[in-house]
């Protein structure tokens, strides 16, 4: 059983929302799930938590209604986790917000989805910027995201700075042409 946990535990911190730096590993960590339920195989190298799950790592806060951890047989590590039902991952200044998502450690990708007829998966930062597709793929790998289907962004614009049609609003506004005097 503690090898389930430990493994789980250390693929869970390594998923986070995209554009977040994962803080760099210290020699050791704690990380705590909770649940109401839970459930190991070690025949299946399987691990399932059920019921209110809640995962704090030093580097994320995942919660959701179910989790399901994959171990590799030989090796006794994590090749794969699931989450389910009111996800909600936390880390840093972003928070993702899906139905699903699951996490494949060989491909380093995360995919949010949602459950049929459910919400659009999207990731919010603390300044209100958003973004909300069909799915939303991050890779771990490279830093990078993807949002597939019915994409769509809420940004946040610091009037200081302009917006990406108007000018900054340090500069003076344009002087109005003077009305010319009508026709004698």
């Amino acid at each position: 059983m503690n090898a389930i946990l430990t493994a789980a535990m250390l693929v869970l911190a390594a998923v986070a929302p995209a554009g977040s730096e994962p803080a760099a590993p210290a020699e050791t960590s704690k990380t705590l799930i909770r649940s109401e339920f839970a459930d190991f195989d070690y025949k299946l190298g399987k691990g399932v938590f059920e019921g209110n799950v809640v995962v704090t790592d030093p580097q994320l806060k995942l919660k959701s209604n179910k989790m399901i951890v994959y171990l590799d047989q030989k090796a006794k590590y994590v090749t794969k986790v699931e989450a389910m039902g009111k996800v909600i991952i936390e880390q840093g200044d972003k928070t993702a917000y899906s139905d699903q998502a699951t996490y494949n450690k060989e491909t380093g990708l995360i995919l949010l989805t949602p459950r049929p007829g459910g919400d659009q998966p999207r990731i919010e930062d603390k300044n209100g910027n958003v973004i909300r597709g069909d799915e939303i793929v991050v890779n771990r790998n490279d830093n990078s995201m993807k949002a597939n289907g019915h994409v769509s962004t809420e940004t946040i614009i610091d009037k200081k700075k302009g917006d990406m049609f108007s000018p900054t609003s340090s500069s003076p506004p344009a002087a109005a042409p003077k009305p010319s005097s009508p026709p004698p």
